[in-house]
Parts: structure tokens; C-alpha cells; sequence
């Protein structure tokens, strides 16, 4: 099997109304300079003289970027080592090629299936507790379990909108990123004395150069204390120190699965975690969920719901649960009409 050519689409689509933050609480930085409802993904697909397709996904970008595709052209997809593919991009089309190639899902070369179905949260960025509870109303009728939120100590509404979400969903977790911006221990600690009676989950509350600090934060309340981490060595400090009570793992791939064994040593559950992604970068990182038995945490994998369509052929997630496709590769198929809508252009790599 030889691969004969590449295929880029790049996408940009609209989120749902009542996802994203109002004007008056938008803020833009380098790394997002703009609302997220106008990033675009790359579709990506290779191609084989044996008719067998790979699918594939960028992250979410910015702007016009040029494609910088890998050398692949007049090459073996199985003489990859699926050990070093990871990341996204082409890296996701080689592995779904591969698994097609020897007829495994892509949660067998991640090392196996552990759940049959990963469970999601909701997700929200920051609004008004009123909208808030509108959001939480909705993910209740759709069946999930947890609801994220985007949000700042700084919002001056935080605990207000917990009790907003509770009142209009009283059986969802609630988990309150604000990205490192309690700031300090003192004020996380004063936030979770409003909120503690209540199913919870700060993530990361406050900045991790200390992670003594989050060993405070847990051993001082009820809350679920849970950071986001980057890399293996902050989760061997956090099981060393006793410091957390789950984590958010960055990587989505193999690192995921490498951070998710260690915290599961120490009886540490996790969840996986996303950049709002579109459908099939979803569908890659459902496959290494459901080959770690301690993602027991609802996962990021909005992505795919949280737009005004996931470009997948079939809804991935139903009552708060991401199913795990068992056909080979990703086992998903892109709703073609719907690429085509969302589509801003497309080339072809020979």
C-alpha cells in the first residue's frame, strides 16, 4: 500500500447560540485574538493506491496558514510507528490509516479498550448567571451528567452562577475553570465556602508554581481540586505531594495516555481534555479515553456538539456519553454535505 496523495479542506463552523461569551465579557490575548467562533480546523485526508482513506484534523487556528504537509507521498502507512504519531494533524489520518490497514480500532493500538463509552460534560464560556442557567437547562434536556464554565473571580459572578446552574439543573456537576484566575488560595477558599454544598470541580484555580498551595486547597475543602496538566513530571509532583483529587490531561494522544497510568497508580481519576475541537480530532481523543480505565471525570470532547455541526456522519455523544466506535481506524465517516457547506477552500498534495 502506497499513499498517492493528500487532501486539505479548511473549515470555519458557527458555533450554536448561548456557547460563547456576550461582548462585555470577551477578552482577546495573543494566543486567541479573536472570538472562537472564528477559528478554522483543516480536514485532511490521505489517500492510497489500495482505496483506503485516512482522516485527519488540525487544531484550531486563526487565520489564513499555509499547509506545511509531512513527506508521505510513495509511502507505506505501515511502516510507521504508531508510537510516534501523535499531536493531530496528518499524524491522526497515518494512525486511522493504519488501524483501517490491519482492521483495529484506534483504541487497540492505544493499548485497549477499558469503556465502551467516555462520559462528557457540557461546555459554556463566560456569561451572566441567567444565561448560565439557560445553558445548564439545555444540557439537562440533552442528557449530560456535568457542565464546564468558563469564568473568572474577577467576573464578580462566579458563585451566582453556580447557584443559577444548580437551581435550573440541580443533578449536574459543575466544574469552574477559570484558568488559573482565583488567583490565590485565600480567595479559591472563600469561593468554595459558597459553593461546597453543591456537586463541584475547580480546576485549575490558581497558578501551579506551587503545588503545595493545591495541596492546601485540597486538604482545606470539599471542592474537587483538579489542574490541568502538561506533561508527565507535574504528575508525578502532584501524586507526590498528595495534591489534587483528579487532573485535566493536556496531551490527547499517547502523553494522555502516559499521565493518565500514572495518576491512575495513585488512584487519581482523570479526564481528557480538548481545544473545542471539531469532530474527528474529538472522535482521536475519544479513542485514548476509552484505553485509560481511571477517564472516569467528564471529558472536554464539546467540541462536536457545541458547533452547528461536528462534519461526522453520526452524533457522537448522546446522553452525556461519547460511544466508542469499534470499526477500524477512528471508525467514523465525515457528512460530506456538510464539509462542502462549511468549507472555505481546498487543495490537493501530489
Amino acid at each position: 500500500m502506497k499513499i498517492t496523495h493528500l487532501e486539505r479542506t479548511v473549515v470555519c463552523v458557527p458555533f450554536v447560540p448561548g456557547i460563547l461569551s456576550p461582548p462585555e465579557y470577551e477578552e482577546f490575548t495573543a494566543s486567541y485574538p479573536g472570538p472562537l467562533g472564528q477559528r478554522r480546523q483543516d480536514v485532511l485526508r490521505i489517500h492510497t493506491d489500495k482505496g483506503l482513506t485516512g482522516l485527519g484534523m488540525s487544531g484550531p487556528y486563526y487565520g489564513d496558514r499555509d499547509d506545511q504537509p509531512p513527506d508521505l507521498i510513495g509511502k507505506n502507512p505501515l511502516e510507521f510507528e504508531p508510537r510516534q504519531l501523535g499531536g493531530g494533524g496528518y499524524n491522526i489520518a497515518l494512525l486511522d490509516l493504519i488501524g483501517k490497514a490491519i482492521g483495529w480500532p484506534l483504541y487497540r493500538i492505544f493499548g485497549g479498550k477499558f469503556q465502551d463509552r467516555v462520559l462528557v460534560d457540557y461546555w459554556i464560556s463566560r456569561m451572566g448567571p441567567e444565561a448560565s442557567a439557560a445553558a445548564a437547562r439545555r444540557a439537562a434536556e440533552l442528557g449530560f451528567h456535568g457542565i464546564k464554565i468558563k469564568c473568572t473571580i474577577d467576573d464578580g459572578n462566579v458563585a451566582d452562577r453556580v447557584h443559577a446552574i444548580h437551581e435550573a439543573a440541580p443533578n449536574l456537576r459543575i466544574v469552574l475553570d477559570p484558568g488559573h484566575r482565583f488567583h490565590t488560595v485565600a480567595q479559591t477558599l472563600e469561593l468554595a465556602r459558597e459553593v461546597e454544598g453543591y456537586d463541584i470541580v475547580f480546576e485549575d484555580p490558581i497558578p501551579k508554581d506551587n503545588m503545595a498551595d493545591y495541596r492546601r486547597l485540597k486538604e482545606e475543602t470539599d471542592v474537587i481540586i483538579a489542574p490541568h496538566l502538561q506533561n508527565p513530571q507535574q504528575v508525578i509532583e502532584a501524586v507526590y505531594l498528595q495534591a489534587v483529587d483528579g487532573i485535566n490531561v493536556a496531551p490527547s494522544d499517547w502523553g494522555f495516555l502516559d499521565m493518565a497510568r500514572i495518576a491512575e497508580a495513585a488512584g487519581i481519576p482523570v479526564w481528557q481534555a480538548s481545544n473545542v475541537d471539531l469532530g474527528i480530532f474529538d472522535v482521536f481523543r475519544l479513542h485514548a479515553s476509552a484505553a485509560a480505565a481511571n477517564c472516569t471525570l467528564g471529558s472536554d470532547l464539546c467540541g462536536n456538539f457545541v458547533h452547528e455541526h461536528s462534519l461526522l456522519a453520526e452524533p457522537l455523544v448522546r446522553d452525556g456519553y461519547a460511544g466508542v466506535p469499534d470499526k477500524p481506524g477512528l471508525g467514523v465517516e465525515l457528512d460530506e454535505d456538510a464539509v462542502k457547506r462549511y468549507a472555505l477552500h481546498s487543495t490537493v498534495i501530489e
